[in-house]
């Protein structure tokens, strides 16, 4: 401490220009300072810093400089505004796990910040009268400083190359994702999503060429999907020519598998909600500035048109009296995925089969399912699912206790109250489709019961005759005790018995 002196709260005075104590007593400046060996000390700060807290905090007032010392050896400064004692402590925290070293002052002088050798902070004993920039202060040493080059914050984030993250097993994949794709692959996953029916929207970006020997602007198709199965998110990952992105706001991602250096969550008032920054894994960042206007998927999925083939419009006058149309309800295949399965129709052939399913199901299966007898088959219900018993043909409810055979669908489609209205005659009845016949079954509500009530069979009980035990204990003999001796075991019942009316002890063989 050959520079420094400890500060204390009744010192009125100090050396070091700009400081003073504030509320706590802490020596404090206007401005903080970290000092870094190297680029990657101030990356692992900032990666460190953001992870527990927000940068966002720190970027109104954050200052990044490269120092030169007179030996020509090159250093990082990383200036903020020292708002309070939590807040540098905070900082001061963080940067001794990253190798920094912390100063508090206001102008060019700066003393080392607080530690556990001083709970109050530092003061310099002679200022050093030097031609420089900046001047700094530590127990070991005290260091002139030239100023080198100002390093803007933005361009740090941007030219650091993201890292590739391992895949944890059972880890879900994000659900809304962004995506690039060349022209070329473009338009086949504009047709796949449409096929799929998966919610995406998609424009088409363009920059610049890229240098004089390119006639042409670069063209990539911007897709933002939500809601994307996990099978089609692998699959886009894996095709050439295009890139997924995780979005981490609302106008920025990183590539699917890679996270940035930094938590650009930390800092996302570094992005305009105006322009989309997407960082990919090779280190390029695409920024697309202003944002192309979005199509849905199927409005952009080419269709074939013909206008001059087109059916020629006739006109004709209405009529006064009343047409009426009868159409009947037919079912028809449907390749749309299977909703709301909850009923199965058993054959009487297969109530071999049921019989021993019931008994592997689990008791809360059994609780919840329903079962009705019919004449030629069984009917089960489970509004839960009817997953658990992998028997007869599945049902899906496409009204309330209407059923359809799943991968079947009514034609022409109807809606669920429109349903309803048709079978009103119904009453509180379960109606099922049956691509056999032309009308529906309908099962009455109380047909249906638990399934232990329909299926288990009574026990019947045999009385049996049975006597009670008899309350006889044998009397235990009764040992005193009486004052220590030589032989405590004289007197003991038995003693002077002969061995043949000792009881045998049993052994080991019987």
């Amino acid at each position: 401490m050959a520079h420094l002196e400890r500060a204390a709260l009744h010192q009125t005075r100090f050396r070091t220009p700009g400081v003073s104590p504030d509320a706590r007593g802490v020596v404090l400046g206007q401005k903080g300072l970290v000092l870094f060996p190297s680029i990657d000390r101030l990356v692992a700060f900032l990666r460190a810093y953001g992870d527990e807290g927000s940068l966002d905090e720190l970027l109104p007032s954050l200052v990044l400089r490269r120092l030169e010392t007179p030996l020509r050896t090159r250093e990082i400064m990383l200036t903020v505004a020292a708002e309070s004692s939590y807040r540098m402590d905070r900082i001061a925290g963080v940067a001794k796990l990253a190798g920094g070293l912390v100063f508090t002052g206001t102008s060019r002088h700066f003393v080392k910040y607080r530690d556990t050798s001083s709970p109050l902070g530092y003061d310099v004993v002679e200022l050093l009268d030097e031609p420089a920039d900046l001047v700094l202060y530590d127990d070991a040493f005290r260091q002139a400083y030239r100023f080198d080059r100002d390093l803007a914050f933005r361009d740090l984030v941007f030219k650091l190359q993201p890292f590739r993250v391992p895949a944890h097993r059972g880890e879900a994949l994000p659900a809304r994702l962004w995506a690039t794709a060349e022209i070329g692959v473009g338009g086949a996953m504009l047709s796949y999503l449409f096929r799929w029916q998966v919610s995406a929207q998609a424009a088409l970006a363009e920059w610049p060429p890229a240098s004089a020997f390119e006639d042409r602007p670069r063209r990539l198709y911007l897709f933002d999907v939500s809601e994307t199965p996990e099978r089609v998110t692998r699959l886009f990952a894996s095709l050439p020519g295009v890139h997924v992105f995780e979005p981490l706001g609302s106008s920025f991602g990183v590539e699917l598998g890679f996270r940035h250096p930094i938590a650009l969550e930390s800092c996302a008032s570094l992005f305009g909600d105006e322009a989309l920054h997407l960082f990919k894994g090779d280190g390029e960042v695409l920024v697309v500035d202003p944002l192309p206007p979005f199509a849905p998927v199927r409005s952009l999925v080419r269709t074939g048109v013909d206008v001059d083939a087109g059916a020629a419009v006739s006109e004709g006058a209405g009529l006064e009296q009343s047409l009426e149309l009868s159409l009947p309800l037919r079912l028809a295949p449907s390749t749309d995925p299977w909703r709301a399965v909850t009923a199965t129709v058993v054959p009487f052939t297969q109530r071999e089969w049921l019989a021993r399913m019931l008994y592997a199901l689990p008791p809360n299966t059994l609780a919840a399912l329903r079962i009705a007898v019919g004449e030629d088959r069984f009917y089960l219900v489970d509004p839960s699912g009817i997953e658990g018993v992998p028997l007869g043909s599945f049902h899906s409810e496409v009204a309330p206790r209407i059923y359809v055979p799943s991968g079947l669908t009514l034609v022409p489609a109807v809606s669920p109250a429109v349903l309803q209205d048709l079978v009103r005659d119904r009453g509180d009845g379960f109606v099922f489709f049956d691509p056999a016949v032309d009308a529906p079954r309908v099962v009455p509500a109380k047909a249906f019961g638990p399934v232990s009530r329909r299926v288990l069979r009574d026990v019947a009980a045999v009385p049996l005759i049975a006597d009670p035990l008899q309350d006889v204990e044998p009397e235990l003999p009764l040992l005193e005790y009486e004052a220590p001796r030589r032989f405590p075991l004289w007197g003991v019942p038995l003693k002077d018995a002969e061995p043949a009316d000792v009881p045998a002890l049993p052994s080991g063989d019987d």
